[in-house]
């Protein structure tokens, strides 16, 4: 995808003022942290996707979901107007498997993991 596609793209969610909030976020990671932090991603998606089936409700699916937010926290805590827009932009993505902002070009999880976490979030929130 060339820079001016990846620009408009991401001009469809984010303002300017959101690119630089995302400019000083990106200021507290090195190179190494972020790559932690993306593994911490990786390892989380990839066990939410083994575990679909667990009750949303249930103590293991609970538990995913908390740390999905701890996450969504240690990365973006204190900006709650931009995780509501990069949640906007990751359900457009999810719907077009097409995500620009990310290295392989598609979403970084499919709709089945965002289900799932909704769906735990929901439960966690009726207790």
């Amino acid at each position: 995808m060339s820079d001016e596609a990846k620009k408009e793209w991401t001009k469809k969610f984010f303002t300017e003022t959101d690119m630089k909030e995302f400019e000083e976020i990106g200021k507290k990671y090195t190179p190494e942290t972020m790559q932690d932090y993306q593994k911490k991603w990786a390892a989380l998606i990839a066990e939410v996707e083994k575990n679909l089936d667990a009750d949303p409700a249930g103590p293991l699916a609970q538990s995913l979901a908390e740390r999905w937010t701890a996450l969504l926290n240690e990365g973006y805590g204190g900006h709650e107007g931009l995780l509501r827009k990069i949640g906007k932009a990751n359900q457009e993505a999810m719907k077009t498997d097409h995500h620009p902002a990310t290295p392989t070009g598609k979403p970084p999880f499919d709709q089945k993991v965002w289900e799932f976490i909704q769906k735990a979030g929901a439960a966690r929130k009726a207790k």
